[in-house]
C-alpha cells in the first residue's frame, strides 16, 4: 500500500483553516454575525464532506485493485463508488436544512462526518486506504467535530440569552 504524500498531509491540515476561522468568528465576534457565519460554516462543511466522499471515488477509479487478497475487485469498487456519493448527499441536505434551521444543518454535518470516519476506518482495516490516511483523518475529523460542537453551543447560548 502506498504511503500518504506529504502534500496530502499539508493540504488536509490546511483544509481546517476555514472551519476553524468560522468557529473563531462565531465565538469571538458579535452575535449579530452568527447567522451569516453559520451559513458559511455549513457551506464549507458540506464542501469538506463532499470531498471526503470523493476520495473513495478517486481510489475506486484509479486503482480498483486496492483490496485484501480474496476480495472481489468489482464489488469493492462498486461499494466505494456508491458510498463515495453519500457524503455529498448529506452535505447537500445540510445546505437545504440551513435555509430553515442552521443548527439542524450543523447537526446533520456532525452526523455525516462521524459516519464518514466510521466507513473509512472499516476501509482502512481492510487495507483499502494509504498508510497514514487514518491518522490524518482522525486529526481532521476531531477538529471539525469540535468546531461544529462549539458552533452549536455558541449559537444556542446566544439564542437562549437573547
Amino acid at each position: 500500500m502506498k504511503r500518504l504524500p506529504l502534500l496530502a498531509i499539508i493540504m488536509g491540515i490546511a483544509s481546517l483553516l476555514p472551519i476553524v476561522g468560522c468557529t473563531c468568528a462565531i465565538i469571538f465576534l458579535s452575535p449579530a454575525v452568527t447567522p451569516r457565519m453559520l451559513e458559511v460554516t455549513v457551506g464549507y462543511g458540506a464542501v469538506m464532506l463532499s470531498f471526503m466522499g470523493a476520495v473513495h471515488w478517486g481510489l475506486a477509479l484509479e486503482t480498483p485493485a486496492i483490496i485484501t487478497p480474496g476480495q472481489e475487485t468489482g464489488k469493492i469498487s462498486t461499494y466505494r463508488l456508491l458510498l463515495g456519493g453519500v457524503p455529498a448527499g448529506i452535505g447537500w441536505l445540510s445546505l437545504c436544512a440551513a435555509m430553515f434551521h442552521e443548527l439542524a444543518a450543523v447537526l446533520m454535518l456532525m452526523a455525516g462526518f462521524a459516519g464518514v470516519v466510521v466507513v473509512e476506518r472499516m476501509a482502512w482495516r481492510r487495507g483499502a486506504m494509504p498508510r497514514g490516511y487514518m491518522t490524518l483523518q482522525w486529526i481532521v475529523m476531531t477538529v471539525v467535530e469540535v468546531c461544529l460542537l462549539a458552533v452549536t453551543v455558541m449559537a444556542l447560548s446566544w439564542k437562549y440569552s437573547a
